[in-house]
């Protein structure tokens, strides 16, 4: 094609793939117009044309093609009657198409004989497209790492993922390669006629996949087993044919699993590997909690406490500390990173992994300064109240876990570290995990720390939302009641106070070797 003087347009812009292609079209200078639903909501750059519309919209579709040399088709649903239609209007009006198809799409079989719905869906709007005679590129990825995703809720919530087929490989594609392919196809010749089968560069299964996670992000991610069969009914629906389900679940199971080096083919670099996947996509499996749990490479934990003038200071000053984490080098022996957000408008704290002491203390003295430098620059009048080392001494999490939607950090001063240590061994003998009471409603578990100089003792304590605390303060820690009573009788000990706060974000860096 070569031809950037025209505009390409995008369906699903906002999706998934479509973000990546978008910003891979401007960056090669080619003028592109997105079609989405809610041009509102899109949230793409302003140098887009930004259209209303849809794929089910033939009519529609034919008034945002003025101008366009080539489209990115995509399918929403597998409404084959309109989908056909809107085929047929771009067919009359651009000279190129690629459309993102499915690595399931067999072509030793008709398209009514294809292996499934998605197959199907996807070999009828190929053969549509082919029926146009206009000029086209097929991009068929097989399973997409992004469909890892699906493990986030069971991830945040500490539960056990639900793995299909866990020991049969994969070659998991990631969304940025089907997109650079994508873009080649859209704006460089050579690539007419061409059916482009999409792989990731490693065969790996789902019980690896779920280990990298829990390397990457310090979580240990349990996992429990799902019948083939019972995934395949609940994708399909109950009433699907018996024959039909036993056709996906061998596509699965019998079929040789596929690993293409199509991506490096075409774009001239290797894809990305799955953990590449994992680390562009931390925050959407964990969440913006840090694993608190970590323990087999964390020793030493930093919690440190930055006051601003007002809430929006307090969100700016987040989003620079975790901008500089990305701009700059990561330090070395840094784990992992947290910011939460003080429900009073004004304090940050800081959640910081180390894997020891010497590995902070190496950054302090290289790069601290100018890391604070740029943030002030950017949020300035930030006072720095405190840093505090501490360590994990123990642990209070129910067996009902789930993803906690505020931390409330309660502190103590203590005389020494056994001091600290007694009271939580004596706060776990009656705690509702031990004695197998009922816990106060919407309380998520206790993690206790131990100052490294002794001094003092910091319970983070996560519930499900501040007005959950809020109750169980009013609720079971008035004067009179256990707790209370018990921080009193033990000598030594002395409590400063708590404060509630909502995650805002976590910034992994590399799994201590």
């Amino acid at each position: 094609m070569d031809e950037t003087n025209e505009t390409v347009l995008v369906t699903g812009a906002t999706g998934q793939v479509g973000r990546h292609v978008v910003a891979g079209l401007l960056d090669a200078g080619v003028a592109v117009r997105a079609l989405t639903r809610d041009p509102d909501t899109a949230g793409l750059p302003g140098s887009v044309d930004v259209v209303a519309g849809s794929q089910l919209d033939p009519a529609g579709l034919a008034r945002q093609l003025d101008g366009v040399s080539a489209v990115l088709f995509m399918l929403p649903d597998f409404d084959l009657d309109t989908l056909t239609a809107s085929v047929r209007v771009i067919g009359e009006r651009v000279r190129h198409v690629v459309l993102l198809s499915s690595g399931a799409v067999r072509d030793d079989v008709s398209t009514r004989d294809q292996p499934g719905p998605i197959a199907h869906a996807h070999a009828a709007v190929e053969e549509a497209i082919r029926a146009t005679g206009v000029s086209w590129t097929f991009l068929r990825p097989y399973g997409f790492a992004a469909n890892s995703l699906s493990w986030a809720p069971a991830i945040r919530s500490r539960q056990p993922v639900t793995a299909v087929a866990p020991e049969v490989p994969t070659a998991p594609v990631d969304e940025r390669d089907i997109a650079a392919v994508a873009v080649r196809a859209l704006t460089e010749d050579g690539h007419d006629g061409a059916r482009y089968e999409l792989t990731g560069p490693e065969l790996i299964t789902p019980a690896r996949q779920l280990e990298i996670i829990g390397e990457v992000t310090g979580r240990h991610v349990p996992w429990k087993e799902q019948p083939v069969e019972e995934w395949a009914r609940s994708l399909l629906g109950p009433e699907t044919p018996d024959e039909v389900i036993a056709g996906m679940v061998a596509d699965l199971t019998d079929r040789e699993p596929a690993r293409t080096d199509t991506v490096a083919h075409v774009t001239g670099r290797p894809a990305h590997p799955y953990r590449d996947w994992v680390e562009a996509h931390t925050h959407e499996l964990t969440g913006p909690l840090p694993p608190v749990s970590r323990t087999t490479d964390v020793g030493y934990v930093l919690v440190s406490t930055w006051r601003v003038a007002d809430t929006g200071s307090q969100r700016a000053a987040a989003a620079a500390a975790i901008d500089e984490w990305r701009d700059r080098p990561w330090p070395t022996g840094l784990l992992a990173h947290s910011v939460l957000l003080g429900t009073d408008g004004h304090t940050l704290v800081h959640y910081s992994q180390w894997t020891g002491e010497e590995a902070l203390e190496t950054f302090r003295s290289t790069g601290r300064d100018a890391r604070n430098d740029t943030i002030d620059g950017a949020v300035p009048g930030i006072e720095r109240l405190d840093a505090v080392g501490y360590r994990l001494y123990r642990e209070a999490v129910p067996d009902r876990p789930f993803e906690p939607g505020a931390v409330v950090l309660v502190s103590f001063r203590t005389d020494a570290a056994a001091t600290g240590e007694r009271f939580v061994d004596e706060l776990i003998r009656r705690h509702p995990v031990t004695t197998g009471a009922p816990a106060p409603e919407g309380m998520a578990g206790n993690h206790f720390h131990i100052a490294v100089d002794g001094s003092r003792m910091l319970n983070w304590a996560e519930f499900t939302t501040v007005a959950a605390h809020e109750r169980v303060v009013a609720e079971h820690l008035q004067a009179d009641d256990d707790v209370p009573q018990l921080v009193e009788r033990t000598p030594g000990l002395e409590a400063v106070g708590f404060q509630r706060f909502v995650p805002y974000r976590t910034v992994y860096g590399p799994p201590a070797r």
